[in-house]
């Protein structure tokens, strides 16, 4: 497409500024989930953040508190700016650390006191402003945005130096960012927290295992039911950490689809007025077309003169394949947007809270909505085949059997080296709905088999996995009255068969 046409009008820069901003904090949820650092998440937002917003600069940051309970900023992300040699090598030494910001008297620092935005233009004179480090780059406007938590201060975002300054409309565009770091940052404490409660469940074990020992030399039978006692707690424990981090996940993922949701209202009801205007202009330049027509060369002087030069215009700007440009700009725009209200409704059905009580599951529609969010991990290395059965509903929780889906989805992708087919079937026999997730991968030898819903059990890597995914899932299924199947042969891929049972007809 010709790069001036975009050029004509606001309404494809900002689509096209909300399009980049909507594909980084989709990346960005992503990597969280996956484990990413967080420096280096940060930093790709900042980047997009920098572009998206035409600034020179600026920082992410979370805030913290001294023990005098006075807040600051450490930075998670910042801008590498040419200052002295002196303050050039401060940076290279505490950047993986995060900077620290504690200057409270200064721009940022009235963010800090006041848990409001603030904005300033002329820097220089502004009564907030604190003053710059020497070689620090000149600041002509600074924008500064605090993230939330209820009414606690999470964090912040400071940009700087955007032509013409900032407004309340960047404070408004930049909110689904916002949105996005506060649910980071919130879900890497609960990460911290969980990290914490791994090494104090490991101290623990320590030091349960010296009791055992001791117990073992005199009473070989209290042993073993010490034994049992401490898999079961250390089983719960595992599923408590668990349930906290979902929980966090999903409270990201729920505010981000809610943020998401104001703005494409908006967005989508814009593109089909600007569908009618467009429609009424061709309108009047078919009518102009035909009036020229009519009109034949006895024309005045200065009429026709005048008819030359909009005709001359007409074959100069290639009137007609704007107006068919402009048609398909429009169609593709109202399509994008379509398919990014259909991925908000399907992440908030996926991580919606459960009641707590069972309800009747539809397992083909519980399926295709766990298939749509996990889509973008499995597209480059397999392709899924579904063939849904007429199957009756089953008595359960929605949720949980997501996450036996997405499990089991992520295994038989993670199980392909590099190109292959997954496939999914549901069927239903004897009084049980059946779910067949089977993998062209490279299958997996009886050892393995036996040792497959052990917990902190893996064949991946140090670090690419915690052995419990299947652990859990077994669990779930156990708790909706099923069992989980595995058919598997070294180089002939797997088949994980979940049966259910299937709610009985009155």
């Amino acid at each position: 497409m010709d790069p001036r046409k975009t050029d004509r009008g606001p309404v494809p820069q900002e689509l096209q500024a909300s399009n980049r901003l909507l594909q980084a904090l989709t990346v960005a949820q992503q990597e969280f989930i996956q484990g990413s650092d967080a420096h280096s998440l940060f930093d790709k937002l900042l980047e997009v953040l920098l572009q998206v917003t035409g600034s020179e600069y600026g920082f992410i940051g979370e805030v913290l508190r001294d023990p005098q309970g006075q807040p600051y900023v450490q930075s998670y992300a910042v801008t590498n700016i040419a200052w002295t040699d002196e303050l050039r090598e401060y940076y290279d030494r505490y950047i993986s650390k995060g900077l620290e910001f504690r200057n409270l008297h200064s721009l940022f620092g009235a963010v800090l006191r006041t848990g409001e935005p603030v904005i300033a233009n002329s820097p220089a004179t502004d009564p907030r402003r604190g003053g710059l480090p020497h070689g620090h780059p000149a600041m002509h406007a600074f924008l500064g945005l605090p993230f939330k938590s209820g009414e606690e201060l999470v964090g912040m975002v400071g940009i700087a130096n955007r032509p013409g300054g900032y407004d309340s409309t960047v404070i408004e565009f930049l909110q689904p960012l916002l949105a996005t770091c506060c649910g980071i940052i919130l879900g890497w404490r609960s990460e911290q927290r969980r990290r914490q409660a791994e090494e104090l469940l490991r101290q623990r074990e320590e030091e349960l295992q010296r009791h055992r020992d001791h117990l073992e030399e005199q009473v070989q039978l209290r042993t073993t039911k010490l034994l049992r006692t401490t898999q079961e707690l250390e089983k719960r424990q595992v599923q408590l950490i668990h349930s906290e981090r979902m929980a966090s996940l999903g409270l990201l993922a729920s505010g981000v689809a809610h943020e998401i949701n104001n703005p494409l209202g908006y967005i989508t009801s814009n593109l089909a007025t600007l569908t009618e205007y467009v429609s009424v202009f061709t309108q009047l330049l078919r009518l102009h077309q035909e009036l020229e027509a009519a009109l034949g060369p006895d024309l005045p002087a200065p009429a026709a003169e005048l008819l030359a030069r909009i005709q001359a215009l007409r074959e100069q700007e290639e009137l007609e394949y704007l107006l068919g440009d402009v048609d398909e700009l429009l169609h593709d725009s109202r399509v994008g947007a379509q398919r990014v209200k259909e991925i908000v409704h399907n992440l908030r059905a996926f991580v919606r809270e459960d009641s707590g009580h069972q309800q009747l599951v539809d397992v083909n529609k519980e399926l295709a909505t766990t298939l749509k969010i996990v889509w973008n991990e499995l597209k480059y290395r397999c392709e899924v085949r579904c063939d849904y059965g007429q199957v009756p509903p089953v008595l359960g929780h929605p949720t949980q059997l997501n996450q036996v889906f997405t499990n089991l989805l992520l295994n038989a992708a993670q199980a392909i080296p590099e190109r292959g087919e997954v496939r999914v079937t549901t069927t239903h026999e004897a009084g049980e709905v059946l779910v067949h997730i089977a993998d062209t991968g490279h299958g997996m030898t009886p050892e393995v088999l036996s040792k497959l819903f052990t917990p902190f059990f893996t064949t991946r890597p140090a670090g690419k996995g915690t052995g419990l995914g299947l652990s859990i899932s077994q669990d779930i299924v156990t708790r909706h009255q099923g069992r989980i199947e595995v058919r598997s042969q070294p180089g002939e891929g797997s088949t994980f068969t979940l049966r259910l049972p299937a709610v009985r007809e009155a």
